[in-house]
């Protein structure tokens, strides 16, 4: 059989029928060629099956740049240990950080004791000291050879699972070619050179035109290649990202206000009764030692004052709408900013509609499970305009959550808003349908409009659960968002 074949291929069979099988070094030492040229005519040849091609899967450890800095030096508690040796050490003369590091390890593993608030070196200690620690120079072994994980692995299993555990080494997993033989198929293969053609286009070759009229060589696109561990945003930020865009491309305007601020924001201005029990400390987060931000306008203290005393019947106490509190929701930056406008609203000053949305953290005293955490990410968006209606607010909501799939409204009550709904969507990796927000036509008791042709929208999201349902997303609780897995973060899917 007859064959035209790349240099490369001719040189790789040529060594193969002198041994007949090779582990990819010795190919690279039998050839003289390089690494990336032998594996590329290693797939070239095994598609034709001239070659049979064997992979084993393969472990190496890499050093974290904490790892990286102790292997350079020593591990805290060799520190410690070298400390100890020049006599005892008070707890409370400890530096800095990384010897009180440095103590806690030596205690945990038995190497030290404490005596009248002294760090004493332990037998077991003095022996340390003097042979060195074993996961020290497991740390070392691995700094001058990521392969060496599987041996150690096995040599020392404890100490390599406590630098694992300690975040000082990562665990890379390769599929690697083990060895190479060569089949009867590529025994009898001629091994007569062709026009190999074009490979790779040079600056000369473009610039004096000389590939003109060439062939080019032919590229298989499913020969495997390593995998590359592209940056990536975190999937949260990329939500994050795709609401603001979702909020700009339908002309919103984003607005920011304080995580830190008074019960009166948060709570007295969207006409919520300072007995409600969302006001509770179950519920929110009371500051202690911190002053809210003084509200000046005394006019508005009046006008909230009075919508609590006629609205709910009960005498309203301004210290406690002064208490400071973290955010529970950004409502209260929609609010702060259509009190600032308002006077521009009402003598007409303002191009309608007006369309705002903000974004940022919120804080509840919620006890955390698959769609609830105390810190979490809101979205709030407000529309003040003529002739809105309640159907106004389903054609706004449906538009910015298109993507979502399939969502539906639920009757709900909310203190600021009448009529409020509940807005829900469907999970489909949880089999339910999952509540993202409230929203509603914001009452007048809130909005302080004396203009009758107008009306105020609101609504509230939270970001996370938004991940949970949208198409194309694989989130079955938002505790995944926040769990720091470099593996979740690399392996899932782009949304």
């Amino acid at each position: 059989m007859r064959c035209g074949m790349h240099r490369y291929e001719r040189s790789v069979l040529d060594a193969l029928r002198k041994r007949k099988q090779l582990d990819l070094i010795g190919l690279i030492d039998a050839t003289g060629i390089g690494r990336d040229e032998a594996l590329w005519a290693l797939e070239n040849l095994s598609a034709q099956g001239y070659v049979d091609l064997k992979r084993e899967q393969s472990s190496e450890a890499l050093l974290t740049n904490e790892g990286k800095e102790y292997a350079m030096s020593a591990l805290p508690e060799s520190k410690m240990l070298a400390r100890l040796k020049e006599g005892t050490i008070e707890i409370k003369g400890l530096r800095d950080q990384q010897e009180r590091l440095g103590f806690q390890w030596a205690k945990q593993k038995g190497l030290v004791s404490i005596k009248n608030g002294s760090i004493l070196l332990g037998e077991k200690g003095v022996t340390a000291s003097e042979k060195g620690l074993v996961e020290e120079r497991v740390l070392r072994d691995l700094a001058k050879d990521p392969r060496a994980y599987g041996r150690l692995l096995k040599s020392n299993s404890a100490e390599v699972g406590e630098l694992r555990k300690r975040g000082l080494i990562e665990i890379k997993e390769k599929n690697v070619l083990a060895t190479v033989s060569i089949t009867k198929k590529g025994i009898s293969a001629e091994t007569d050179s062709e026009d190999e053609g074009i490979g790779a286009l040079t600056k000369s070759m473009i610039s004096g035109g000389s590939w003109k009229g060439s062939k080019f060589k032919g590229y298989d696109v499913n020969v495997p290649v390593e995998k590359t561990l592209a940056a990536r945003k975190h999937p949260l930020a990329q939500n994050i990202d795709d609401i603001r865009r979702s909020y700009i491309s339908n002309g919103f305007v984003e607005v920011s206000g304080p995580v830190i601020d008074s019960a009166f924001w948060v709570f007295d201005a969207l006409f919520q009764p300072q007995d409600h029990p969302a006001r509770d400390v179950q519920d929110t987060f009371y500051l202690e030692d911190i002053e809210a931000q003084e509200i000046r306008n005394r006019e508005y203290i009046s006008r909230v004052k009075k919508a609590h005393t006629e609205g709910w019947h009960y005498k309203w106490d301004i210290d406690t709408a002064m208490e400071p509190v973290l955010r529970t929701h950004m409502t209260s930056v929609s609010v702060r900013y259509l009190y600032e406008m308002l006077s521009n609203i009402n003598s007409k000053k303002y191009e309608l509609p007006v369309k705002l949305f903000s974004m940022g953290r919120v804080f509840r005293n919620e006890s955390v499970d698959y769609r609830h955490l105390a810190d979490f990410q809101q979205t709030d968006g407000l529309v003040i305009g003529k002739e809105l209606s309640f159907a106004s607010l389903f054609d706004t909501l449906i538009k910015l959550y298109s993507w979502l799939g399939e969502v539906k409204f639920k009757p709900a009550y909310f203190p600021f808003v009448e009529p409020g709904v509940e807005m829900y969507a469907f999970s489909k990796e949880r089999d339910e349908w999952i509540e993202m927000g409230g929203a509603g036509v914001l009452r007048r008791e809130i909005t302080g409009m004396k203009r009758k042709d107008l009306t105020a929208l609101a609504w509230g999201i939270s970001v996370e659960r938004l991940m949970m349902v949208r198409k194309g997303g694989d989130i079955n609780s938002i505790t995944e968002l926040y769990n720091g897995s470099i593996g979740w973060l690399r392996n899932r899917k782009l949304m």
